[in-house]
């Protein structure tokens, strides 16, 4: 629930941001208005650019949870998978008389993660809220992001341009050399501690996104003359997006020492607010940025589970699953106009 109210605060606080600014408007001295298009200079009306760039993510993650199907549970289950990875990022864009549009391909340079991944179980059904088995592993995630986006400037407002776009995302994690702990016994109904290590792979998690969005952007610049005494440097350029969507989810989770599938299809809304600030001399472009967003869905599983007894494969669907992920990272990019 933080998540979902830190979301909506968010959203609300960069569309009437964007809405609201004066710098919207075209502004003189300190702030003025800053145009894309015309920063290029090889026509009046057209550019090409390509943008390389890296980032680093921290306190981000992403994860599923389904609750019990026949008792009072709720989750049951849950699969937890931060990370720390350092993606490579490229982009191509053009712009015509106002309107640019943008391709975006981003995706893990190393599998190596430093945080775990977690998984989480709530077996006893007298006791729904105890957890009673934790276990964690290596991670090993594996990332990427597509992201198609075009923006036009809105009639009236020199620096509020509104955006819209697709965006696709794939997770993909394997559970390496983990350890597992547990207080309850869920055949005997007892509490009672035990612990196994779980040598090699044991679980093969992948997520997969699609987002529709739509929101807006703010694009100027600061003339850091007016500021320096005196000193000549290139105007300061910032642009700040905020965009909502609405997203579709699919997560696929195997547990590889058993038989065990759960195939989750989810339904949800997400968030995202970017800030770029840079300097252009020329052709090239140095830019900063800082990025944060946000996933929330719900819907249905497949459960997939062979019975370690008789052998026999069932499976059952039901709803009241959700899969969830927050992303943020720090990035430097460098940008070349042609």
């Amino acid at each position: 629930m933080k998540s979902f109210r830190f979301s909506i605060i968010g959203v609300f606080i960069t569309v009437s941001f964007l809405t609201m600014s004066p710098f919207a408007y075209s502004q003189q001295g300190l702030f003025q208005s800053y145009n894309p298009v015309n920063l290029s200079q090889p026509t009046a009306n057209s550019y090409l650019n390509l943008m390389v760039g890296l980032r680093k993510y921290f306190n981000s993650f992403t994860s599923w949870q389904l609750p019990n199907n026949t008792g009072p549970q709720d989750p049951i289950s849950r699969l937890e998978y931060p990370w720390d990875q350092t993606f490579l990022a490229i982009r191509g864009s053009t712009a015509y008389t106002g309107l640019e549009v943008n391709m975006e391909w981003s995706g893990t340079l190393s599998v190596l993660s430093n945080p775990k991944a977690q998984d989480s179980d709530w077996l006893d059904p007298n006791n729904p809220n105890q957890k009673t088995t934790f276990s964690d592993a290596d991670a090993t995630p594996r990332c990427w992001t597509l992201d198609l986006g075009c923006n036009m400037q809105i009639p009236g407002f020199q620096s509020l341009r509104g955006v819209a776009g697709y965006r696709t995302s794939q997770f993909k994690f394997t559970n390496t050399d983990g350890y597992q702990y547990s207080i309850y016994n869920d055949e005997t109904g007892k509490y009672e501690n035990s612990s196994q290590p779980l040598p090699g792979a044991s679980i093969e998690f992948s997520q997969y996104y699609q987002h529709y969005y739509a929101g807006g952007i703010l694009d100027t610049s600061i003339n850091v003359d007016e500021i320096s005494r005196g000193l000549i440097f290139p105007a300061l350029l910032v642009r700040v997006q905020g965009d909502a969507s609405y997203i579709t989810g699919n997560s696929h989770d195997q547990h590889l020492l058993r038989y065990a599938v759960g195939i989750i299809s989810s339904r949800g809304f997400g968030w995202h607010i970017n800030l770029t600030t840079g300097f252009k001399t020329g052709s090239f472009r140095f830019d900063a940025e800082g990025d944060i967003r946000g996933i929330q869905t719900s819907g249905s599983i497949e459960s997939i589970q062979q019975d370690e007894t008789s052998g026999l494969i069932s499976t059952q669907f039901f709803n009241g699953a959700k899969g969830w992920s927050e992303q943020k990272y720090l990035g430097i990019n460098g940008t070349l106009f042609f």
